[in-house]
């Protein structure tokens, strides 16, 4: 499962001869009342080959940019003194490696991965549906941070492995202040400059922190997928906090994911749906309903843990 990503950084001229030795169009614009955005280009090298430009800005004006050269082999990038290189690093950590990843033809999902025993489990949820929560929970109760944002699987024979990516969450201020975490087991994810034009939106992008307490080495060898679960919106009173979900609403959810029209090869978008298929007929999965009241959240936990062990022990007496 290795992959490997070269990055160069480079000075203002040199980004600039580079990026006019290309074409780009536009795939996603930021709309021009945004004060932080990303603008995604897709373009061709003067040798016909594809590829791709992510700036990010700050009121309109470019902060840092990325050209993603060679299948996502190569990146090369560029960033003013309104961004500073742990904000850069971030993006990299991110969405950055993420594209490249699928560009390298890896599968990878939108999913936060936590050890439980010798094994992980993915959690998939759209934005607001307590994903970074539940998995700091996890983290919380001495569970070992896999994968936090994207996981990049692979089958062999029956069995998805996970890759280990990403051993920080990034969460919001609402979850250190609702979950009582330590100042001393975060970390800003992003350093902004002191003349930022800070509003609610932009807050809500940028004052995140990076969050994981010290642990004992974990084997960093890809481990075995033991369930998936998909987080709901939250509600109330839930009937039942999980359930088995069905594959064609399982595979709606990963879909709707992936499918960003320009972004991804046909070849990619061909591997996504083939392994994601696969996937749901190897792993078992559920859905979950978390109730709205976070301090619920142990119930989750618990009924997570035992579905894990019910489903662990169906398959070894069969």
């Amino acid at each position: 499962m290795h992959s490997a990503i070269n990055f160069t950084g480079l000075n203002s001229a040199d980004f600039v001869e580079l990026k006019e030795k290309m074409m780009f169009n536009p795939l996603k614009l930021t709309s021009s009342s945004a004060t932080f955005g990303e603008d995604v280009y897709s373009g061709n090298t003067s040798e016909n080959q594809k590829c791709f430009l992510f700036e990010y800005h700050n009121d309109q004006t470019t902060v840092a940019s990325f050209i993603i050269l060679s299948e996502g082999r190569d990146v090369c990038y560029h960033f003013t003194s309104a961004a500073t290189e742990k904000t850069v690093q971030s993006l990299i950590r991110g969405n950055i490696t993420k594209f490249c990843l699928q560009e390298q033809g890896r599968f990878c999902l939108h999913a936060s991965a936590m050890c439980v025993n010798d094994k992980v489990v993915l959690f998939i949820g759209r934005k607001g549906a307590g994903k970074s929560t539940l998995a700091t929970y996890f983290h919380l109760n001495g569970h070992a941070i896999w994968c936090d944002d994207y996981s990049m699987l692979q089958q062999e024979n029956n069995i998805f492995w996970v890759a280990q990516g990403e051993t920080s969450l990034k969460i919001n201020p609402d979850i250190v202040s609702v979950l009582n975490i330590p100042q001393a087991n975060l970390e800003r994810v992003f350093e902004l400059p002191a003349d930022w034009k800070r509003t609610a939106l932009s807050d809500m992008i940028t004052q995140k922190y990076y969050f994981h307490q010290q642990e004992s080495a974990v084997d960093v060898l890809p481990r075995e997928v033991a369930a998936v679960f998909f987080i709901n919106p939250r509600i109330p009173e839930p009937e039942k906090l999980i359930t088995n979900i069905k594959k064609t609403d399982a595979l709606a959810v990963l879909m709707d994911e992936i499918l960003l029209p320009g972004f991804n090869s046909k070849q990619y978008l061909k591997l996504y749906f083939q392994s994601a298929l696969t996937l749901l007929e190897i792993v078992p999965s559920y859905n979950l309903y978390p109730p709205d009241n976070i301090m619920r959240i142990g119930e989750v936990y618990d009924s997570i843990l035992e579905t894990i062990s019910k489903t662990r022990n169906e398959n070894t007496s069969a």
